[in-house]
């Protein structure tokens, strides 16, 4: 199942955390992963019934790279 992910804002400061909004398929159950620095707190265990689910990102290190990754049930 191929879905978009989106950040807000686009631009993550090192000071300031992003909501990310998930789209993919209604009423599917996601996991939300993070590789590196920061924190990553889900807002949502599933898509809604738009298949909209959501996250909140803390960045950690400045200047790290960070990669998140949204895996949706079928």
């Amino acid at each position: 199942m191929m879905g978009t992910l989106t950040a807000y804002p686009a631009g993550v400061a090192a000071d300031a955390t992003a909501l990310l909004l998930y789209q993919g398929s209604p009423n599917r159950a996601v996991q939300w992963a993070l590789t590196g620095s920061g924190t990553l707190a889900a807002l949502s265990a599933k898509t809604d019934h738009a298949g909209v689910a959501a996250a909140r990102y803390t960045p950690g290190t400045v200047g790290a790279t960070v990669t998140i990754e949204v895996s949706a049930g079928a």
